[in-house]
């Protein structure tokens, strides 16, 4: 064991008693990077729930002093009221809180608590009556406290204070973590500190001493750190770490004898691959034996030969140890073996569905298919085929798994599609559906949504509806969103939400923007007619919220009302489609010129835009966005063309969702708590059958935020109260151009003369890691991630001259984010990226 002493300068209590000799657990210990590595035991407040004595200690080393920093905490998802954690606030603060039955519960530490480039023992406890912060073994300060800790569900995390929407990670390392049913005392500290734990200590719920891996080795095949108890249900999730080099890794010196197998991924194979070498190795640099342990394979030596079948195969690498080393801990590596003949490529008709087509006249329908395949490093989609009434349609390839083409019906009566979905091996996945076409449709009423829950843990859920197939049968769909209170009541504030469509191309569409109200169940009514290319067949809808409380449940009415409408098809495109700023000095119009050509089927058009500010208080000049009125333009060809007074009325309620609680009453930028926001519509008749046009939206050119960072002359405390506070006045714009027409209709949208779009991001949705490639033109000194809140929870550097950044948002919360290129104080684009 290699011990660490240093003399603590925090308390004034050793400067007059003199130094203190500490030992830190710091042979080994994991490293974490800052930026998304944290490790989580789910389920973890099992351990203490129902308990009014609870500690949670170990040692912790700050690389810099940062605010917002998450050490350990049992925080974020689950149910119940319990919670407990520890974060780094500015200059070494910690605030130290425990939620229980009665409410809140804390310490907040001053500065200079934590100190950066040191090893600090940190103990956390809840005894009964109150909470008490001890930092190397001595007491910073308590405070009265009560109830009991409820709640089983919610993850015990290190390295991150889990909350959705914030991402509170530690940057340092950490040793020797341990979470207890009881409160330490003094003397248990102080021992702590000296010793290490056995494991088998009364009320030690969960005890990890960071001794795995290989000190800045290749430790990829470790996915869990291991509780001491030996029961594998205690082991805590390692999530996101690199687990490679110095950093984002096991650290320290290893003991004496100690051995740690490096054991390198194998990738997913082919049953045809040929054989292949296992890649492991040992710091004692002695021999590791190989062993499958199921699965369809043989291995001599470190030599892996496949035996023709598919089937996972587990390989387990071992070293018994001699007189010099210990055993090392077994490493199992496990990998697929796949058969082209049963990866076959998923594939599904989107529309016109099974069953009762509805057309008015026998004009060119839409066919929509979605197509997927398992394992993309080896298997793609070579080729997808739609075949009705002896014909092929020609299909176009959105590249994201979605293909469209257009079929004429040759009469009102029955019709087989015939779907083909070959992979890259040539193997086909054939099927057929059967579909009529009727002429006469009637009104119908269908569920887009059904109670979905939305809240603080869940801000975004996806369903998916089958809806009415038709082409000219219907002039009217219109929309009711009921929104009720879940179990535990509704969310008590005014927060952003919207309902999205997915279109057959696999685009998101923004459909409604709705603004929940303060604590009550309402019911908006909205037309949605312009949006009938996107409800058709079967239709996937994304319901989010932005919140931290406990939501609402969503459910979405469409009422399709029989009809021939003037115009059989209609398209939409998006115009500006993102979070801009708004009264930036630095940018004080960043929205794109969009060039604009029509297609000679476009009989005519619209824009609809809705636009809703947000951000006010004393550092947002007048309140803006949202309390103030500004009148925004848009443009054609430089031209002023349409005037939006984005203003409305709140009292009475648009939407008749009154009374409430809060300042519903107030009236607001483009929106009121409860209520739909309403879309502008702008008539472009006038221009469809010209030339080519650029668009431009004009944000209200009287507008300053005085208080904003960029504003040269903004001092804190003097001009303003806080110049730096972040939370800026911004704009949540959604629109688009609707084109209609007799004939299918689209139109080109492309930039003009600006680079503000000249981006794209990949896979979007996604998991939480995604690529943010930029055009060569466009100079960038850094990526800005946005919450929902406008507020900056990532940011990557990037070199000069690099065109493609990868961006990791593992272990944050599934929703909308907004993703900025920053040309140092300058932003020159901003998009919105889904993390499922």
């Amino acid at each position: 064991m290699k011990h660490l002493y240093f003399k603590s300068i925090v308390f004034l209590f050793f400067l007059i008693v003199g130094n203190i000799s500490l030992h830190a657990q710091s042979n080994q210990y994991l490293h974490f990077d800052g930026v998304d590595d944290y490790t989580e035991l789910e389920n973890g407040a099992q351990y203490v729930t129902n308990s009014n004595t609870i500690s949670m200690a170990g040692w912790f080393y700050t690389d810099a002093l940062t605010y917002g920093q998450g050490m350990m905490s049992i925080r974020g998802g689950g149910t119940g009221s319990g919670e407990m954690y520890l974060i780094q606030l500015n200059n070494g603060t910690v605030e130290c809180r425990v939620i229980t039955t009665t409410g809140l519960h804390q310490v907040v530490a001053p500065e200079g608590t934590i100190q950066a480039g040191v090893w600090q023992h940190i103990t956390w406890i809840f005894d009964q009556d109150t909470v008490e912060l001890f930092v190397d073994g001595v007491s910073i300060g308590s405070s009265p406290a009560s109830g009991m800790f409820e709640g089983t569900t919610r993850p015990f995390s290190i390295g991150k204070c889990i909350q959705p929407g914030f991402n509170f990670v530690f940057k340092g390392r950490a040793d020797e973590v341990s979470l207890w049913s009881k409160a330490l005392t003094v003397s248990e500290i102080q021992d702590m500190m000296e010793n290490e734990l056995v494991g088998d200590e009364t009320d030690l719920q969960v005890y990890y001493k960071f001794n795995q891996g290989t000190p800045g080795g290749n430790n990829t095949t470790i996915t869990q750190l291991l509780d001491q108890s030996g029961v594998s249900e205690k082991n805590s999730e390692l999530r996101n770490f690199a687990l490679i080099g110095e950093t984002s890794n096991f650290g320290g010196d290893l003991e004496d004898g100690f051995q740690a197998i490096d054991f390198l991924p194998v990738p997913n194979k082919l049953i045809s691959d040929p054989s292949f070498e296992l890649e492991a190795s040992v710091n004692s640099n002695l021999p590791i034996t190989f062993e499958i342990v199921s699965g369809p394979a043989t291995v001599s030596g470190n030599m892996v030969t496949l035996t023709g079948e598919a089937g996972e195969v587990t390989v387990k690498a071992s070293q018994p140890g001699d007189d010099t080393w210990d055993p090392a801990e077994d490493v199992f590596v496990s990998f697929q073996v796949l058969d082209p003949a049963e990866v076959l490529v998923e594939a599904e008709i989107l529309h016109p569905l099974y069953g009762d087509v509805f057309a008015s006249s026998l004009i060119p329908l839409q066919v929509a298919i979605r197509a997927d395949i398992a394992y993309p490093e080896l298997f793609s989609i070579d080729e997808i085929t739609v075949e009705i009434d002896g014909g092929f349609v020609e299909l176009t390839d959105h590249g994201n798994g979605h293909y469209t083409g257009w079929w004429a019906p040759t009469g009102y009566q029955s019709f087989d599609i015939i779907l083909g979905a070959t992979n890259n091996y040539g193997e086909l996945n054939e099927q057929i559906e059967t579909i009529t076409i009727v002429e006469q449709a009637s009104n119908t009423t269908t569920m887009a949504t059904d109670h979905v829950w939305v809240n603080g843990n869940v801000p975004t859920l996806t369903v998916e509806a089958e809806l009415p197939s038709s082409i000219g049968a219907f002039d009217q769909i219109s929309g009711t969103l009921v929104i009720d209170c879940p179990e535990g009541g509704c969310d008590p504030w005014d927060r952003v939400s919207s309902v999205e469509a997915q279109g057959k191309n696999g685009e998101w569409y923004e459909i409604i923007r709705y603004l929940t109200p303060y604590g009550v169940a309402c019911q908006s009514d909205i037309d949605l007619t312009d949006f009938a290319s996107l409800l058709l067949g079967k239709t996937k809808f994304r319901v989010n919220l932005g919140t931290q409380g406990n939501g609402f449940e969503y459910t979405l009415l469409l009422t399709y009302t029989a009809g021939v409408p003037e115009y059989a098809y209609s398209n939409v495109e998006k115009l500006w489609y993102q979070t801009y700023q708004f009264g930036d000095m630095a940018n004080l119009q960043p929205t794109e010129h969009l060039g604009v050509t029509f297609s000679e089927n476009t009989e005519t058009a619209k824009v609809k835009l809705v636009s809703s500010g947000h951000g006010w208080g004393d550092n947002n000049t007048g309140n803006a966005a949202e309390f103030q009125a500004n009148t925004h333009q848009i443009t054609v060809d430089g031209n002023p063309a349409f005037e939006q007074y984005n203003w409305v009325d709140c009292n009475p309620n648009p939407d008749g969702c009154s009374p409430q609680s809060g300042t519903w009453y107030f009236d607001r930028a483009g929106w009121c708590p409860g209520s739909i926001a309403q879309f502008f519509d702008f008539d472009m008749q006038p221009y469809v059958q010209g030339d080519p046009i650029t668009l431009r939206y004009v944000f209200d050119e009287s507008y300053r935020d005085l208080c904003h960072p960029n504003n040269p002359d903004c001092e804190s405390g003097t001009t303003c109260p806080n110049c730096n506070d972040g939370f800026n006045p911004h704009l949540i714009v959604s629109s688009y151009l609707i084109s209609y027409g007799n004939s299918p209709t689209d139109v080109t949208l492309g930039q003009d003369d600006v680079i503000a779009s000249n981006f794209s991001m990949y896979p979007n949705p996604s998991t939480g890691i995604f690529f943010v490639d930029i055009d060569e033109r466009t100079t960038i000194t850094s990526v800005q991630i946005h919450d929902y809140l406008g507020r900056i929870i990532k940011t990557v550097a990037v070199e000069s001259g690099a065109t493609n950044v990868k961006v990791n948002l593992q272990g944050n919360a599934t929703g909308v984010y907004l993703v900025s290129l920053q040309n140092n104080s300058e932003t020159v684009g901003t998009k919105k990226i889904i993390i499922e």
